[in-house]
This record gives C-alpha cells, structure tokens and sequence, in this order.
C-alpha cells in the first residue's frame, strides 16, 4: 500500500519538532554560559533571544501575566529604571543612551526562555549542563596550571595567574558560579561516584587565579552554601567537612609560601589596615585613585549621576590631576553612586533585596532547585566586588543570565505538581 509523503513523514517529522521545542531551554542556556568564554559570543546568542522575545511578544499581543517573569521584570525594573533616569543629564548622553538601549536585550532575552523554560525545561538536566560547562573551564585551568598553556594555547594571565580561556575573568565566575557547582555536586553524587572530591581542583583553580575578590566570593558561597543545606536537612558529615577544610587550608598555606606572586598579593592585603595611603593603594591594587574620583562624581551629581558607562569619559575631569587612564570605578556601589547617583542606589538595593527575599521564600517552601542559582546571582552583583563593571557587556549578562535561569527555574518549580 502506497504512503503519502505526508502519511510517512509527518509523524516523525513532528515528534522531532516536540523533541526540539522540549530540548532547546536547556540547550541554549548551557551554550549561553559556555559561550561566555568564547569571545563576545553570549552577545550575539542574547540578540538573538531577545529577538525571539519580540516575536513571541507581538505574537502574544499582551503583557504576560505569570508571576516569577512579573518578579524578573520587576528586578530588571531596579537596575533599568536608574540607567534611563540617567540619560536626562548625562555628562555624555549618547553614551548613556546607548548602553540603557541595550539593556532591554535581557529583559526580552528572558521573556523568551522563562516562558519555554517552564513549559518544557528540566531543572535537573539545566543543572547538568551548567555542570559540565564549570568542569570544562576547571579543567582547562587546570591544564593550563600543569603545563603553562591552556587547551587553545593561552598562557596565564600576566604569566602567573590562572585564566583558562576566559582570562582574568575566569575565576571570579568560577566563585560566583559555585554554588552551582555545590549544589551538582550533591544532586550528581553517590557513594560510588564521590563527587564532592572535585571541590579540591575547583577551589585550587580560584586559589591560583589570584583575584582576590574570588577568594572573597567564594567565602561567601561556602557558607551560604552550607547553610541551604542545613535548610535542606542534608546532614553535613563532620569528617568530611573538617577533612575538606584541612586539606584546602594545608594546600593554600602551601601554594601561598611557595609561590612569590601569591603570597605577595597575600600580603599586600596587610596594608588595608596601616593608615598609610600608599599601602592601602598597593593593597587595593591602586584602586584608590578611582574609588576617589567616583566618589566626587557622585558628590556633583547626587540625584541621578553622570550618566551610565560615563565614568571612562568623564575620569580626567574629577581625577584631581592623576593622568593614569581608568576605564571604571572597580567597586559596583560606586559605579552605581557615580554614574546613577542615589536612584541608582536605591534601585541597587532594591533588586538585592528582592533576590534575597526571593530565595528565602523558596527555602521556606522547601522549592530547593532555583536557590543555587540566586545565591550565585546574588554572588555576582555583590556590591564590593572590584574587578569588572557592573553596567558593562561581560558582568551585565553574566547577571543577567543568572536572573532568566534563576526565576525560570523558580517557576519551574512552581508549576510543579
């Protein structure tokens, strides 16, 4: 008996499209962070969500209504709001202009993938890939650690540092990322599969990435790492816990006194505390001049700052004559304070706050799988982190990303039965 072509091919044709459309939330958040350390790549895959955001939205003709998207909306709100605001006065208003246009492209980025998250993602395979994706970059690092070069051939940063193949940006997203990491490793492990012995290499790759701010970072997610799994009722084994803190103090005490270019950065810390403006400087890496000159920005634009990604262009004029270029504030709350002024602050808290307060109501109804990932969005826009700017292309999408996958997940879990 004779077939049409589409008796024969339209069965399978669309159980490949449903494979499709079940696969593709969690296949291109995976590729998204892996595309991180790929050139400017996570710029173009955003774009290009951002679009698909716009069609579904036109499609749709009419505001969503669901709640976790209302609450990213809403976080997007605190940061976007005090960037428009900005724009009025700006010192450089094309500048400011530019880079608040471009911040729609995460809010519409996470329209698309929240929406196709929660009818077709799998938390537990997100996690997955998110996985993999940190032990690739560990394990370049790593290699790089053995040998000298990376996978592609990358030396260490400055010859010295870990940086893998994301540069001097890779271990303050390994911190930020790593509870993440934690948490796979608990959902992943077993007692024939001893996951949690990969917390050594990740931990020695931030040690020899030596920004300090990691190290911060990191601490930061241990403990808040350990106390959702106290929230979690997973007994923390206290030999293994004590076995672990040991062996990763042993190994740093080491690395620090065998290594000069460690124990220097190590060291310098010494000079927060002595008073003396030149060892606090070296202490902070020479960061004051730039603390100093967003602070009189702000002191001259107090309201609503000199204007978003301004701080570059406006530098030589409140540099009190230092003719070093400084492309950023190296502090988030100052780069907020001076570019954004006081709305900008504001809105800054605000969003922490919401994150916050959203991650708590999800411990207290024990919906555990988007926690991780609030608790390293939270990590990535912490307000003392100095190394990259917060309104940039790089930190602002790393953000971001972490938001869409943090709500989407959040509202996975609530459609859940």
């Amino acid at each position: 008996m004779m077939h049409s072509d589409r008796d024969s091919s339209g069965p399978p044709a669309a159980q490949f499209w449903s494979r499709v459309a079940a696969s593709w939330p969690v296949a291109a958040a995976t590729l998204l962070l892996l595309f991180f350390s790929i050139a400017e790549l996570f710029r173009f895959f955003l774009a290009v969500l951002a679009l698909g955001g716009v069609f579904v939205l036109l499609r749709r003709r009419e505001w969503p209504r669901e709640r976790w998207f209302l609450l990213f909306a809403a976080a997007f709100a605190c940061l976007w709001i005090p960037m428009l605001v900005s724009v009025l006065d700006a010192e450089y208003p094309q500048v400011a202009a530019t880079a608040t246009a471009r911040y729609l492209i995460y809010l519409l980025a996470g329209y698309l993938w929240i929406g196709a998250f929660v009818r077709y993602g799998t938390t537990r395979a997100l996690l997955a890939g998110a996985f993999a994706v940190l032990l690739y970059w560990g394990a370049d690092a790593l290699f790089q650690f053995v040998t000298g070069v990376d996978f592609f051939g990358n030396e260490a940063f400055a010859g010295e540092r870990l940086s893998g193949m994301m540069g001097p940006r890779l271990t303050v997203v390994l911190a930020a990322m790593s509870p993440v990491f934690f948490h796979a490793l608990v959902r992943f492990g077993t007692r024939r599969r001893p996951l949690w012995l990969l917390v050594f290499p990740y931990l020695l790759v931030v040690l020899y990435g030596g920004s300090r701010i990691a190290w911060m970072l990191m601490l930061l997610s241990l403990a808040l790492y350990s106390g959702l799994l106290l929230a979690m009722g997973i007994r923390l084994r206290l030999r293994r816990v004590a076995l672990i803190v040991s062996v990763v103090m042993v190994v740093a005490a080491i690395a620090v006194a065998q290594t000069n270019w460690l124990e220097k950065r190590v060291v310098r810390l010494g000079g927060l505390f002595s008073g003396d403006y030149a060892q606090v400087n070296a202490a902070v890496n020479n960061r004051l001049p730039h603390w100093q000159a967003a602070a009189r920005m702000y002191a001259h634009h107090p309201v609503n700052g000199i204007g978003v990604r301004n701080y570059k262009f406006s530098y030589p004029d409140y540099s009190n004559g230092d003719k070093v270029f400084r492309g950023q504030p190296h502090l988030f709350l100052l780069e907020v304070a001076a570019e954004t002024g006081t709305i900008g602050l504001f809105g800054y808290a605000l969003f922490l706050v919401l994150i916050a307060t959203a991650i708590m109501h999800l411990t207290r109804r024990r919906q555990y799988e988007a926690v991780p990932w609030g608790i390293a969005l939270l990590l990535a826009a912490f307000p003392l982190s100095a190394t990259l700017s917060l309104y940039a292309h790089f930190m602002s999408a790393l953000i971001w990303y972490l938001a869409m996958v943090f709500f989407g997940v959040a509202a996975r879990e609530a459609e859940a039965p």
